[in-house]
Order: structure tokens, then sequence, then C-alpha cells
């Protein structure tokens, strides 16, 4: 099997003397991992989640109060100064919940920046094999061409000797317009999926190209091979059809991202629930300081200077606001995030057991299509040739067999795409990372 970048025309916008350059399924993503704006709003939620369980792990602030006291009536005078520090106490374990909600929240954070990082995963792993299959769709449909192309050269030259009608030479040219605007079509299919895949990763579209069979093999066999090939480089592991269902579903209530964020914030709203129970509790403090004490009795007599100290407790009371209604909030928010969590677990299960499915209906079908591709087609396709320059058949069956080769190729090319993609599908229902060696979730 020949790997060669697909020929560029001069339709392709590439400036005078400038070549395409062969991007690798992982540049491209390295490329998309570094601008994609979802990913990076990801991590900076991420890292707010971090500085909010740092916050709910610091202590309460004491309070410095400082007063003074300041009496007279004639011939006496009193003052005082009273500086006492408070200290509330945290009893009830509310510092504790708090910490225990941050910290959760932030492991849901991090879990969402995973999450934004499959999404992505799968973008361009999709973008990029799109890419690939236009590529070679616009291959086949110029191999169409140039056989009917090749074909009207030979029946020119059997109108010009009188071995056939005129009929014939107008029916092909005819045949080759048909080809040619179709030929048209596949190549800019094949320059926007390139403009797609240049919008994921930020490079010029014009100067990328993708991995391509070499263009003397039409074959559907060389590029389902290639396109193995560049899937299973990325993955961490191609998912086979005959895993059971059940085994693939637990796995992917361990693995995914968003159930791992579901579960999370529950955990939180559970935590807020404690923390809202304890915050019933009043909070109490107590307090210390100093006292200084002057006293002076008469005009001449000589002040008296006292000193000591100041203790004191506080404790509100719960007379007015019981917390009754937050508490309440609290715990039904924590019902409905245990439920939300049962709802991710059914719909992650749904989207496993349907990306099984549809790999297990592809590859099926692709199966009963393989026999009929190949070297057999290929070397059908040259006899059908040689037969209709020899004059051996006649116009209606060289195209009808044209016609059955390029819709033989084509829907092998499609069902080659359709298994990959949906291998894709399926690996991310799993909660497969597609890149595991790159540094996505930092």
């Amino acid at each position: 099997m020949g790997v060669s970048a697909p020929p560029v025309s001069a339709q392709d916008g590439l400036p005078s003397g400038a070549r395409p350059e062969l991007l690798l399924l992982r540049e491209a993503y390295a490329a998309a991992l570094r601008i994609d704006p979802a990913v990076r709003a990801a991590k900076e939620a991420a890292a707010a989640a971090s500085a909010r369980e740092r916050q709910a792990a610091a202590l309460p602030n004491p309070s410095l109060a400082y007063g003074r006291e300041q009496t007279s009536r004639p011939g006496q005078s009193n003052a005082q100064d009273i500086a006492q520090v408070e200290w509330p106490l945290d009893v009830a374990g509310q510092r504790s919940a708090r910490i225990a909600a941050a910290r959760f929240r932030r492991e849901a954070a991090e879990a969402r920046v995973a999450t934004a990082v499959q999404a992505l995963e799968g973008d361009v792993v999709q973008a990029y094999v799109e890419a690939m299959t236009a590529t070679q769709r616009a291959s086949l449909a110029d191999a169409a061409f140039r056989t009917t192309s090749e074909a009207q050269r030979v029946s020119d030259e059997r109108v010009r000797a009188g071995d056939a009608a005129m009929y014939v030479g107008r029916r092909l040219r005819l045949e080759a317009g048909r080809y040619a605007a179709r030929r048209a079509e596949a190549a800019a299919l094949a320059r926007a999926a390139r403009e797609r895949l240049a919008l994921l990763t930020g490079l010029p579209a014009e100067r990328i190209t993708v991995p391509a069979v070499s263009a003397g093999d039409s074959s559907g066999t060389a590029f389902s091979a290639l396109l193995s090939t560049v899937v299973s480089e990325s993955m961490v592991a191609v998912m086979a059809s005959d895993v059971s269902g059940d085994s693939l579903v637990a796995r992917a209530h361990a693995e995914r991202a968003d159930v791992r964020t579901a579960q999370r914030e529950a955990q939180a709203a559970l935590a807020d629930a404690r923390l809202a129970s304890r915050e019933r509790v009043p909070m109490p403090a107590l307090s210390a300081g100093y006292k200084g004490e002057q006293i002076q009795s008469g005009i001449n007599a000589r002040g008296v200077s006292l000193a000591g100290f100041v203790a004191g407790f506080s404790l509100p009371l719960p007379l007015l606001d019981r917390r009754a209604a937050s508490t309440a909030a609290a715990r039904a928010t924590a019902r409905q995030s245990d439920a939300e969590v049962e709802g991710a677990k059914r719909r992650v299960a749904r989207e496993v057991l349907e990306a099984l499915n549809a790999v297990r209906g592809a590859e099926a079908e692709r199966a009963l299509l393989q026999p009929f591709v190949g070297d057999e087609s290929r070397l059908a396709l040259r006899a059908v040739q040689a037969a209709f320059a020899e004059g051996e058949i006649t116009l209606t069956e060289w195209l009808e067999a044209v016609r059955a080769w390029q819709e033989t190729e084509v829907t092998l090319l499609t069902l080659t795409t359709s298994i990959a993609l949906r291998r894709v599908e399926l690996a991310r229902a799993v909660g497969l990372s597609l890149f595991p060696l790159t540094e996505s979730s930092r």
C-alpha cells in the first residue's frame, strides 16, 4: 500500500511554489488543543474551583475591639480603656462541611475539563477522518473521469477508422461531462473538509493535507488499511464489536467524565445539606482582652490607675431565623442531584449500546460487500476496459460496468469511514481517551 499526499491543483489556492504539509492526526489534535476556547474555559473554571476550595479551608478571622468610656461629675472623673479580641468557635463542624463541598465541586470542575477534552478529541478525529474520506472520494472521482476519458479516446479512434458510429463518441462525451462534474464536486468537498479541519486546528487550510493512498491504487482496501492505521495509532484501544454491552456500560459508568461530574455534584449537594443543617447550631465566640481605668477625685487629689483583663462569651440566639427553610432546600437539592446521577448513567448506557449496535451493523454491511472489492474488482475493471477497446462489448455494457465499479468503491469507502467513526464514538461513549499520551487535562 502506497501512502502519499493527494495531488493539489491550482484551484486549491496554494501560492506558486508552495507545497502542502502532511498533517498527522496527533499534530492536528495538539494544534486544536492549544486554541480550543471550551477547554481553556473549563481549565479556568477548575482553577477557580481550586481557589474556592482553599478559601473554604480558611479559619474565621478574630475580631479586635477597642472602646473608651469616660464619665465625670464635679470634683470626680473616671476613664476606662478596653481592648479585647473575640474568636468564633466552630463547634458544629461547619468548616469541615464547607471544605467537603468545595472539594467535590473542584473535582466536578476537573471532570468537566476531561469532558471538554474528550469532546475536542472526537471533533478532531471526525474532522480528520472526514478529510481523508473526502480526499479519497476525490481520487475515485478522478479515476472514473480518467477511465471515461480513455474510453472516449479509444472511441474517437474507432470512429475515425469507421469501426464505430458517431453516436458512441457523442454518448461518451456526455458521460465524460457527468464524471467531470462529479470530480469537481468531490474536489470541492475535499477542500471544504480541509477547511473544517483548519478551523479546529487554527492552521491555514491551503497549507495542510492528510494521508492518502497512492493515486495508482483505486481500491478501497488500501484506504481501509490506511484509515485503520491512522485511527489505531491515536486511540488507546480499538473497541471490539464482540465485547458484551453490559461490560462496556459498566466501564463507561466508571470512566465517563460526565458521570463523574454528576456524582461529584451530588456529593457537593449532600455536603451543602450537611452544612445547612450544621448552620442551625449557633456559633459561639470567646473574647479576652485588657482593661485600664483611671479615677480622679478632686482637683488636687492624685489619680488612681487600675489595670486588669476582661473575658467574655457570646452566643447568637436562634429566635428569628432557625435556618429550617435553608436546610429543607439543601436536602431537596441533594435529592435532585442524586436523580441527575441516575439520569446520567441511563443516558450513558443508552449511548454505549447504540454505538455498539451501530459498529456491529456497519461491520456486517461491509462484510457483505467485501468479496466484491479489492484486487478482483480492479482486474475486472481492466478487463472491461480492454474488451471495450477491442470492440468486444458495447458502449452500454461498458457504461454499466464503470458505474457498478464506482458505486461499489464509493459504498465501500462510505462504510469504511462509517466503521472508523462509529468505533471512535464507541470509544467516546465508554469514556476512553483517544489521545492518552497527550498532556490534555493539565
